[in-house]
């Protein structure tokens, strides 16, 4: 079972290092990735107030909450 979904809001944890990523680390998944062999799923997100889109394995999402 996945553990998002699209239209999701996810943040990018704290740690997590890619090139073109916003200091906020919020997104919204648009699209559900294959499982790799390490059996994680990939994500494709797009970070809010922006248009850039990459991809991250969901180890390295969290759910966003406001709390």
């Amino acid at each position: 079972m996945s553990r998002f979904k699209p239209g999701d809001l996810v943040r990018v944890k704290e740690g997590t290092h890619q090139a073109g990523m916003p200091d906020h680390r919020v997104a919204m998944v648009i699209e559900e990735g294959d499982t790799s062999k390490s059996y994680s799923k990939a994500y494709t997100i797009l970070f809010l107030g922006t248009d850039v889109r990459l991809k991250f394995h969901e180890v390295f999402l969290e759910p966003f909450t406001t709390s």
